[in-house]
């Protein structure tokens, strides 16, 4: 629950970030997304697996190659 929580913010993040509607998409490996999150992933099951765990914003952002500002409460990832 909580992974989906904070893929959702991570995606979210990604979108404003590139303006939205920029026609542009983001693309990102499948075993990055679930080391992001705290996640094992499986290249033969193509699946990742999550243990339950709380991570800080700051921390999710930074797992996606982000940086976090705490006073705008805003993940900056450059998408190239």
């Amino acid at each position: 629950m909580l992974a989906g929580v904070l893929l959702g913010v991570a995606l979210a993040t990604v979108g404003c970030a590139t303006g939205g509607a920029s026609g542009g998409k983001v693309r990102i490996k499948g075993s990055t997304m679930c080391s992001a999150h705290g996640g094992t992933y499986s290249t033969a099951t193509k699946s990742c697996t999550y243990t339950a765990s709380t991570k800080s914003l700051r921390e999710a952002c930074q797992a996606q190659q982000g940086s976090w500002d705490d006073a705008s409460e805003y993940c900056s990832i450059d998408p190239m």
